[in-house]
């Protein structure tokens, strides 16, 4: 082996390792971006699967009702300390 093979060897084997460190860095910057995704994903996925979204606008429909009794129950006290 000659000199110019073994200088193209080592820069050819520091090129390839400075590239993986560079793109290791890189995924592990967007790691949390990538998990928040796959996260959404997952919940987008299950909801559909168990028809969650149905269930949330039953719930939204039945959020005022509620805070209109919740309301009357609390000017109840007030109406009692007045009499």
């Amino acid at each position: 082996m000659d000199w110019n093979s073994i200088t193209l060897t080592v820069l050819a084997v520091f090129g390839l390792l400075s590239l993986v460190v560079t793109l290791l860095v890189q995924l592990i910057k967007q790691l949390p971006e990538l998990i928040g995704a796959v996260r959404e994903m997952t919940s987008a996925l299950k909801s559909e699967i168990e028809g969650d979204d149905l269930l949330a606008e039953d719930r939204e429909a039945e959020r005022p009702a509620r805070q209109e009794v919740d309301e009357e129950s609390s000017h109840r006290p007030h109406q009692d300390e007045a009499a």
